[in-house]
C-alpha cells in the first residue's frame, strides 16, 4: 500500500492510513498554525488505494492559485495552500509502493532539510529561517529550520477591522505588468535540470519579468537538491530582491512559504516554484489610525482610518488646513504619521518603505517636468534617472512611448511642455512621468488646479481610466465638478478627522445638504461632530503622544557618472530651449561690454601709456600714472560679473524645486543636482567673463605686462563663476521666485561696495576684514594686481597689499577666490539637501 509523507512547517511525517486530517486544532494529525486555516481543515483520505484530498474548510485549498474540493494525488509531490492561494503550504508526497518501511520513493523536487544537511553558504549570508530567540523550541527529532521560519512569521498585517472574508481572493484586475495570481514562473521541466535559474527583465535570463524596476540580471535561483533547500542570489539589482521584507544581500535560503519580492510583483516559493501572489488583499490599501502630531502637541491628521481596494479611483476634499497634504505625505510615506500604520502587499509601509517605495507614484500640484524641453525630451530625461542603470536606450524609448499612448500624448510628443500644452496636457505628463515605473499606487495633489470645468474633467476621466486599468488611484482636489466619476470621496473637516468616506452619491445626504458649498460652510461649524453622523472609526486619542520614527531610507541611487551625465544633458537642453535664458546668455555680454566702451579715454585698461616724467629741483625723476580711466573701467567689469553669475543662478533652485523634490524622493542625489548645475551654469558665466573682458578692451590698449589682459580676463571669469555658485546657494535658500529681485540687487551692490573699487577698503578695521569675505573684493585685487594698479600708495599706510603687482599676489589672489568658492558650494550642497526634504 502507498504510504503519504506531508511536509510542513519544518516537519516531516509519513502516515500509512486511512486518513490524514489537517487543521489548526491539536486533535489533527498536521497541525498547522495559519489563521486562515480552518479547526479542520482538509482531510487526506486512501479512497480505493488513491489518496484523494477533500477540502472542507471555509476559507479554501488552493493548488496553483484554484480552488479545489477533491483532488486525487496521483502524480509527483503536490503542494496546497490552506485559506488562501498564499496561505501556509502543505507538501504532500505519495510513497509509491511503500508500506511500512519498505519501497521506493518517488523523488520530491524539495525536502525539508536538517540544519547540517544544508547547502553551505558564502560566509556572512543571512538564514531566513533563523528562529527568533522568543520562538518556542521544537522537539529535537524534528528538524528546525522551516519550522521555525513559519512559527515566527508575523500574521497577515491588517487594520485592525480586519480584512473581509473575500480579502484572499485574486483579484480580478491587476495593475500593467504584473503576473496573475497562482502563475507559476518555474517550469518543472527548469527544475528537474537542477541548474541555476537566472531571473531578470533580459530575455536571455530562464525566468523574465517584464517589470520596469527589474534589472536586466536581477537574480540567480538554485533549485533545491535532495536535502537543501532552494538558494536564492542576489545580482547586484538596483532595486533589490526582497525576501520575507529582508534585501538580499547576497545570497539567502528559501524556505517553504517565503515571500519574494522582484520589482513591482509579489511571489510565493512553495518548495518548487515562484507563485505569482496577487490577492484582493494585497493590492487594497489599508490606513489604520493615522495622526500626525506636529510641535506644541497639534494633531493636524487625527484617527484616520480606510481602506482603497484594488481598481478604484478615491477623491480626497475639504476646505484649506484640513490636512489633505498631510494624509498624503503619510499615505505615501514622504511623511511618515507619528501614529498609526499604512498597509500595502500585506506589509507595514513605514516599517518596509525601501522594499515597497518604488510601488508608489506622486504627481505633486506642480508640474515635474521643465516647460522648455518637449514632452519627449522631458519624458526621456525622467525614464533615465528613475529607471535601473542597465536599461538600454531602446528600452528607455519603448517606456516613453508606452506612457505616452496611455495618456493619449502620442501626437504631442514633440510640443514644448510649457507652452504648446494646454492645462490638462501639462497634468498628464506629470502623470506619465511617474507611469514610468508603472507603480501599482498612485497619488495625485491637486491636479486640476487652476484648469477650466472641461478641462477638470478631462483629467478626472483619465484617472478613472488608469484605475480601472488595476490601480489604487487617490486625487486630493478642492474642484467637486467631477466626483461622479470616483469609487470614493473623503471628505476631511479642520483638525483632520474623516467627517465622510464612501460613494460620491451619499455626500450630501450625509450631510443634509443640498449642494457642495453647504457643506464646505458647515465643515466650518463648531457643532459639526453633534450635526453630522459619528466617523465608524472614531477612537480616543486624548493620551496619543508622539513617537519616534524611524528615518525614511535613502532610495538606491544611480552611479554618480550616471546621474551627472544625465543632469548636465538635460541643463544643457534646458539652455538652448529657453529662448529668454539663452538670449541673456549671449546679449548680456554684449551690452555689459558695450557699456563698458563708455568710459571716457583711450588707454583702455593700460597705465604705462599715461606715464608722466617730472624732474625735481634735485635732479631726480618722479614718474605718474592716470589711474582713473583703468580703474572706471575695472569697475564696470567687476559690476558686470557679479550681475553675470548672479542674475544666471538666482532663479534655476527654486523655479525647479517641485521637479528636484520629486527626483530626490526616487533616487536623485542633491550633490549631484547642484554639481550639475554648476557645470552648466557656471561654465557659461565663465566664459561670459572673458567674453565681457574682450569687448571692453579690443582695440584700446591692454593691461601692462606680460598677458596682462588674458590675467584680467581670467580674474573676472573666475569672478564671474564663483557669482554663480553664490547665486545658486541663495536660489536653493529662498523660498518663492518673488524673493529673487531683492536678493539679486542686493548681492550686487554688496559685492559693489566690498570690492574696493569704488573706495579705499585697505587700512579700515573691520570693513577690511569683512571685505575679505566678499568675492568681488579678491576678483578685483586679482585684476588690479594683474593690471600693477596700486602704485601710487605703496608703503603708505592705505597700501592696498593684496591688490600689489606680482605674480605672486595675483595667484594668492585667485586662491582665495576658489576658496571661497569652495565655502559657497559646501553652503549650497547643505542648503540643497535641506530643502529636498523641507515643507513647501
Amino acid at each position: 500500500m502507498d504510504r503519504l509523507q506531508v511536509q510542513w512547517a519544518g516537519t516531516t511525517r509519513t502516515f500509512d492510513g486511512p486518513s490524514v486530517v489537517v487543521g489548526r486544532e491539536h486533535d489533527c494529525d498536521v497541525t498547522v498554525a495559519d489563521a486562515r486555516a480552518s479547526r479542520h481543515h482538509a482531510t487526506v483520505q486512501l479512497e480505493d488505494g488513491t489518496w484523494v484530498v477533500v477540502d472542507s474548510s471555509s476559507n479554501g485549498t488552493f493548488v496553483a492559485g484554484q480552488r479545489i474540493t477533491r483532488l486525487p494525488l496521483t502524480g509527483g509531490p503536490v503542494s496546497i495552500h490552506l485559506g488562501g492561494p498564499a496561505g501556509e503550504p502543505v507538501v504532500l508526497t505519495v510513497l509509491v509502493g511503500q508500506s511500512g518501511g519498505g519501497g521506493v520513493a518517488a523523488p520530491p523536487p524539495y525536502q525539508q532539510p536538517a540544519p547540517q544537511s544544508s547547502r553551505p553558504l558564502p560566509q556572512g549570508t543571512p538564514q531566513v529561517g533563523t528562529p527568533s530567540p522568543q520562538a518556542p523550541k521544537q522537539p529535537q527529532a524534528q528538524p528546525a529550520d522551516g519550522g521555525e521560519f513559519w512559527k515566527n512569521l508575523p500574521p497577515p498585517q491588517l487594520p485592525a477591522s480586519g480584512a473581509p472574508a473575500d480579502a484572499w481572493r485574486p483579484a480580478g484586475v491587476l495593475p500593467p505588468g504584473q503576473l496573475p495570481h497562482g502563475h507559476s514562473v518555474v517550469l518543472p521541466q527548469q527544475l528537474q535540470a537542477g541548474r541555476s535559474l537566472g531571473i531578470g527583465r533580459d530575455h536571455a535570463n530562464d525566468i523574465v519579468l517584464d517589470d520596469p524596476l527589474v534589472s536586466r540580471r536581477h537574480a540567480r535561483l538554485d533549485p533545491p537538491t535532495g536535502q537543501t533547500l532552494a538558494v536564492l542570489h542576489d545580482l547586484g539589482s538596483f532595486n533589490g530582491t526582497f525576501v520575507n521584507g529582508h534585501r538580499v544581500q547576497g545570497a539567502v535560503q528559501l524556505p517553504v512559504g517565503s515571500e519574494v519580492i522582484f520589482g513591482n510583483q509579489t511571489f510565493r516559493w512553495d518548495g518548487q516554484q515562484l507563485i505569482a501572489s496577487a490577492t484582493a488583499h494585497e493590492l487594497t490599501l489599508y490606513a489604520d489610525g493615522l495622526t500626525q502630531v506636529v510641535a506644541g502637541g497639534k494633531r493636524l491628521i487625527e484617527n484616520i482610518s480606510f481602506k482603497l481596494e484594488p481598481k478604484s479611483l478615491t477623491a480626497v476634499i475639504g476646505p484649506s488646513g484640513a490636512g489633505k497634504s498631510t494624509l498624503l505625505g503619510a499615505l505615501t510615506g514622504l511623511r511618515p504619521a507619528s501614529h498609526g500604520r499604512v498597509i500595502w502587499q500585506g506589509h507595514d509601509l513605514y516599517q518596509h518603505y525601501d522594499q515597497l517605495r518604488f510601488q508608489i507614484g506622486l504627481v505633486p500640484q506642480q508640474d515635474i517636468l521643465h516647460p522648455q524641453l518637449k514632452v519627449r525630451q522631458g519624458l526621456r530625461y525622467a525614464a533615465q534617472l528613475r529607471l535601473p542603470p542597465d536599461t538600454t536606450a531602446q528600452e528607455w524609448d519603448a517606456r516613453v512611448n508606452h506612457v505616452a499612448h496611455q495618456l493619449q500624448l502620442v501626437q504631442r510628443m514633440d510640443n514644448r511642455i510649457g507652452t504648446q500644452l494646454s492645462g490638462g496636457q501639462r497634468k498628464r505628463v506629470s502623470i506619465a512621468t511617474e507611469l514610468l515605473t508603472a507603480p501599482p499606487l498612485l497619488f495625485l495633489d491637486e491636479p486640476t488646479s487652476g484648469l477650466d470645468p472641461g478641462l477638470d474633467l478631462e483629467v478626472m476621466k483619465q484617472l478613472r481610466s488608469l484605475a480601472d486599468d488595476g490601480r489604487v488611484v487617490m486625487v486630493v482636489t478642492h474642484s467637486v465638478l467631477a466626483l461622479d466619476v470616483c469609487d470614493n470621496v473623503m471628505v476631511l473637516a479642520p483638525g483632520g478627522r474623516i467627517a465622510y468616506f464612501g460613494p460620491p452619491d451619499g455626500v450630501l445626504a450625509h450631510f443634509g445638504a443640498s449642494n457642495y458649498p453647504e457643506v464646505f460652510d458647515l465643515l466650518d461649524e463648531s457643532d459639526l461632530w453633534q450635526r453630522i453622523p459619528a466617523p465608524r472609526h472614531a477612537v480616543d486619542t486624548s493620551s496619543l503622544q508622539r513617537h519616534h520614527q524611524a528615518a525614511v531610507p535613502a532610495p538606491p541611487r544611480q552611479s554618480v557618472a550616471r546621474q551627472l551625465s544625465t543632469l548636465v544633458k538635460r541643463n544643457l537642453a534646458v539652455v538652448l530651449a529657453d529662448r529668454l535664458l539663452l538670449g541673456m546668455l549671449l546679449v548680456l555680454p554684449l551690452v555689459l561690454g558695450g557699456l563698458s566702451r563708455l568710459v571716457p579715454g583711450s588707454n583702455g585698461l593700460s597705465l604705462d601709456v599715461s606715464r608722466k616724467e617730472r624732474t625735481l629741483p634735485d635732479g631726480g625723476v618722479v614718474e605718474s600714472f592716470a589711474t582713473g580711466e583703468a580703474s572706471q573701467r575695472l569697475i564696470v567689469l567687476i559690476v558686470a560679473a557679479c550681475l553675470m553669475g548672479t542674475a544666471l543662478a538666482i532663479r534655476e533652485l527654486v523655479g525647479e524645486r517641485p521637479i528636484f523634490k520629486r527626483e530626490y524622493a526616487v533616487g536623485l542625489s542633491p550633490g549631484v543636482y547642484f554639481t550639475s548645475k554648476v557645470m552648466v551654469l557656471g561654465s557659461a558665466a565663465f566664459l561670459q567673463g572673458l567674453v565681457v573682458t574682450f569687448l571692453a578692451t579690443v582695440g584700446l590698449p591692454g593691461a601692462d605686462g606680460e598677458l596682462g589682459t588674458i590675467r584680467v580676463g581670467l580674474a573676472i571669469a573666475a569672478l564671474s563663476f564663483t557669482m554663480v555658485v553664490i547665486g545658486l546657494a541663495l536660489s536653493a535658500l529662498v523660498t518663492s521666485t518673488e524673493q529673487t529681485m531683492p536678493a539679486l540687487v542686493g548681492l550686487v551692490m554688496l559685492q559693489l561696495v566690498l570690492s574696493g573699487a569704488l573706495f579705499e577698503i585697505a587700512g579700515r578695521p573691520i570693513l577690511e576684514q569683512v571685505a575679505w569675505l566678499s568675492p568681488s573684493r579678491w576678483g578685483y585685487a586679482a585684476a588690479a594686481s594683474a593690471m600693477d594698479l596700486v602704485r601710487e600708495t605703496e608703503g603708505t599706510d592705505k597700501e592696498d597689499w593684496i591688490a600689489l603687482g606680482g605674480a605672486a599676489h595675483y595667484v594668492m589672489d585667485l586662491l582665495v577666490l576658489a576658496l571661497l568658492c569652495l565655502v559657497s558650494y559646501v553652503v549650497g550642497l547643505l542648503l540643497v539637501r535641506r530643502s529636498a526634504t523641507a515643507d513647501d
